[in-house]
């Protein structure tokens, strides 16, 4: 039998070890014949393949795209018109084209609110600023949310992060506003404190709106800002020497800061504007607190001398009447006075004992410093009822500052 012989390389039968295979020969010749011609064809396919089917997925994803901006823009409507359900289902239709558009959420979320559907509103606004956390308009509508849950520090977080935070358009007048809707929600909230430190902030860039500038002073004064409210009022009264209520405005300020002169000025000022009873009641206290300060320049040793021993005087009376708001109609023993109290009583009443005494410095400075204990002792008893004596409390109050 033939001993029988194969190729190494495609196992097919040849004729002896050392000769050449005629069927790889073949193939050979077929593929250096064949191959750039079918790659070219098989290359041509396959980029026509893809041409056409980028065409139409990017035509689809065009179509999407359209379809939801429709979606979004009828939304848009739907919500200005005040129709919110109908809103919420467009937004939601927008979303199922195209679920990576932040607005298309946005509008959702202030469609939700609109609607009262506050928890669903938070979910996506939490999760919108979790990707944008400069956003202004997603932490002013969760400030909105905090402050309607009555979160007053979160909400006053979320504001002031969105008086800083991004915003399109006229930004300026945007958180111009924010700032004056976050001193509405602080003083609604009765946070003073707070408060003031936001009137000091709008202070620096304060608008030009008088009728914005009245709050202001308003609301410096409510706040104990005294001094920036008198300034403030000042400054509408250099437009405008006229303006009825910056007058009073300044007055209130110029009296809380124990500057009564000028007060009255500005409560005289504004009676020839228009005379009222508050007005005429103001200027009438004022002149009652000018007539007792033993410290107003201007007055002679001797005045000084007297008035530092009617302050005294005052002081004394306005004590018992703490002591015994009754007056005659009362029955019974008196309370005890505190030891400190009744000490000070005591000195008030040897410093009136006698004679008067020569008029100098150090009389009317040791008269005074008598009075002060005196009222300061009293203070505490007589802050039970009103103050029975509302100049010498004035006073009392401007020698201690």
């Amino acid at each position: 039998m033939a001993k029988r012989y194969t190729c190494l390389v495609c196992r097919n039968e040849i004729a002896h070890p050392n000769a050449e295979c005629p069927y790889c020969k073949a193939r050979s010749v077929i593929a250096e014949g064949a191959s750039p011609r079918i790659l070219g064809m098989v290359f041509g396919v396959m980029a026509g393949v893809f041409a056409v089917t980028g065409f139409y997925a990017k035509s689809f994803k065009a179509e999407r795209s359209t379809r939801g901006q429709h979606h979004f823009e009828v939304a848009e409507s739907l919500l200005a018109e005040g129709d919110h359900a109908s809103a919420i289902k467009e937004y939601r239709n927008a979303l199922s084209y195209g679920k990576e558009e932040p607005d298309y959420r946005l509008g959702l979320a202030r469609a939700l609110f609109e609607n009262e559907r506050y928890a669903e509103t938070k979910n996506h606004l939490v999760d919108l600023r979790s990707q944008d956390p400069t956003s202004g308009i997603l932490n002013y509508l969760l400030a909105q949310l905090a402050a309607r849950d009555g979160l007053v520090d979160t909400a006053v977080s979320y504001y002031r992060t969105a008086i800083h935070g991004r915003w399109d358009g006229d930004t300026e007048e945007r958180r111009l506003n924010l700032r004056l809707e976050l001193v509405d929600f602080l003083q609604a909230s009765g946070r003073d404190e707070q408060l003031a430190a936001e009137l000091i902030a709008l202070g620096e860039i304060m608008p030009d709106d008088q009728g914005i500038q009245h709050k202001l002073g308003a609301l410096m004064l409510r706040t104990e800002l005294y001094d920036r409210a008198s300034s403030l009022f000042n400054s509408l009264l250099e437009a405008n020497p006229r303006d009825h209520e910056a007058l009073l405005g300044r007055g209130e300020a110029e009296f809380q800061m124990g500057n009564y002169l000028t007060a009255r000025t500005q409560y005289n000022r504004a009676k020839l504007l228009r005379d009222d009873d508050a007005t005429n009641e103001r200027i009438a206290l004022c002149n009652r607190i000018i007539e007792l300060d033993p410290t107003r320049r201007g007055i002679s040793l001797r005045e000084r001398f007297r008035r530092s021993r009617v302050l005294i005087e005052r002081a004394r009376s306005a004590t018992l009447k703490c002591q015994n708001p009754s007056g005659d109609a009362f029955v019974g023993p008196l309370a005890a006075l505190p030891p400190d109290l009744a000490s000070a009583l005591e000195s008030a009443d040897k410093a009136l004992a006698g004679p008067p005494g020569r008029a100098t410095d150090e009389a009317v400075e040791a008269n005074t410093l008598v009075a002060e204990e005196l009222w300061n002792q009293a203070e505490p008893l007589c802050s039970a009822s009103s103050p029975p004596d509302p100049p010498l409390v004035h006073v009392m109050a401007k020698l201690s500052r």
